[in-house]
């Protein structure tokens, strides 16, 4: 599904690249999830696919053709992306949200209106309770959902997702990535998942791919990094939900 060749970006001259020669494949159906400190190369990497940010060399595929080869904006239309701080239009409904890019690609209206109230039911958000308020009108995790529905609007293979809970109170949170799962193996949709929350990571995703200075260090199943972390590094990202198990465990059987 996509294939980063060598992929390198720099910022300035002279300084460390944010990502350097990276050589990646995520396969369809796969919800790859990217994590490392700040500044890593995450989000980085994650922009090069649908081209926020243009690599400084090497080339990235998305199904077998270059994505610097045709018009960025027809290639974002083609990809759903959803970010930590959602970004609806604070003057548009619910439904005028969601249809936002249906309605640039000139959609029937009545395909419109179908094609909403579909989604607001798949994100669990009932169509006639929320689909005319306004975003001020919503909690934090309704936004969130409603930026998920927007940015599965035309039916994307492919989900770019940047920190989208991180903002979310912890029942929110935990909702949302299970309802965020559910969606990505219903809907068959293939998937790159930033965020820093090493043990979001281990609960969501196929492969996590571990980024420290713009390289990769470190790739395999949840199962494998709790295994067998490839340095001192990735064993400390893996200490925090480590810990946080044992002192549940321990609180659990305490008398």
């Amino acid at each position: 599904m996509i294939r980063f060749h060598d992929v390198s970006k720099s910022y300035r001259r002279g300084a460390a690249p944010a990502v350097a020669q990276l050589d990646l494949r995520v396969a369809a159906g796969e919800l790859m999830v990217l994590v490392g400190q700040s500044g890593c190369g995450k989000t980085t990497t994650l922009k090069m696919i649908n081209r926020l940010i243009e690599p400084t060399s090497g080339r990235i595929e998305v199904d077998g053709r270059d994505v610097a080869a045709g018009d960025p904006v027809q290639l974002r239309r083609k990809i759903g992306y959803v970010f930590q701080s959602v970004g609806l239009f604070p003057h548009m409904t619910v439904a005028e949200n969601v249809a936002v890019v249906p309605r640039l690609l000139r959609w029937q209206s009545a395909e419109i209106r179908h094609r909403v109230e579909e989604l607001l039911a798949l994100v669990r958000l009932p169509p006639a309770q929320f689909r005319d308020r306004r975003p001020r009108e919503l909690s934090g995790g309704q936004q969130q959902r409603v930026g998920v529905a927007r940015a599965l609007a035309v039916r994307p293979a492919l989900m770019l997702m940047d920190e989208p809970f991180g903002a979310l109170d912890p029942i929110n949170r935990d909702r949302l990535q299970s309802e965020y799962r559910r969606l990505h193996d219903e809907l068959k949709l293939t998937t790159v998942l930033v965020t820093h929350d090493m043990t979001e990571a281990l609960l969501l995703a196929d492969r996590i791919v571990v980024m420290q200075a713009g390289r990769v260090i470190q790739q395999g199943t949840p199962a494998d990094l709790l295994a067998h972390p490839a340095d001192d590094y990735v064993r400390q990202l893996l200490e925090t939900p480590r810990r946080q198990a044992e002192q549940l465990e321990r609180l659990a059987g305490a008398k």
